[in-house]
């Protein structure tokens, strides 16, 4: 008796086209706006203890749930104003870019839940970054309570 192997039958590929890995935000991977880069670098090189991903346009969100922590770089003064309407449906942590502290009262005024200076030292950034996620905490817990 002669034992041997059968061929297997072709197999069949179904061609279905691949979906797209979208990361979802909570507090633990959290999305950054920054069309520049230099923020989101400054952040990961800095280890937060969140993971962040990146987004360079407002409206790669839209998908999102309102009320999710959102990182916006600030450049200018001009981009602390243009994100007014992602302060109003995020907890949105300004991170501003270059533009020193005064401008901190405006983007709270406008909605923001933080404002996070780059150019002070890493331990500071943490301290004031972890500050504004405790404060969302907080809003997310009265919200539930009320």
């Amino acid at each position: 008796m002669r034992f041997g192997r059968t061929p297997a039958p072709p197999l069949q590929t179904i061609s279905t086209p691949a979906a797209a890995a979208v990361p979802v935000a909570d507090d633990g991977s959290i999305p950054l706006i920054d069309f520049l880069g230099q923020g989101f670098q400054l952040l990961r090189d800095i280890d937060l203890g969140h993971s962040l991903w990146r987004v360079e346009l407002a409206a790669d969100l839209d998908p999102l749930a309102s009320g999710q922590i959102v990182v916006v770089a600030a450049y200018t003064p001009e981009d602390i104003e243009s994100s007014r309407s992602l302060m109003q449906r995020f907890m949105t942590i300004v991170l501003a870019m270059g533009i020193g502290p005064q401008y901190g009262s405006r983007a709270l005024a406008l909605g923001a839940v933080g404002y996070v200076d780059a150019n002070t030292d890493e331990g500071t950034i943490r301290g004031l970054f972890g500050d504004a996620v405790a404060r969302v905490r907080m809003r997310r817990l009265r919200a539930a309570a009320a």
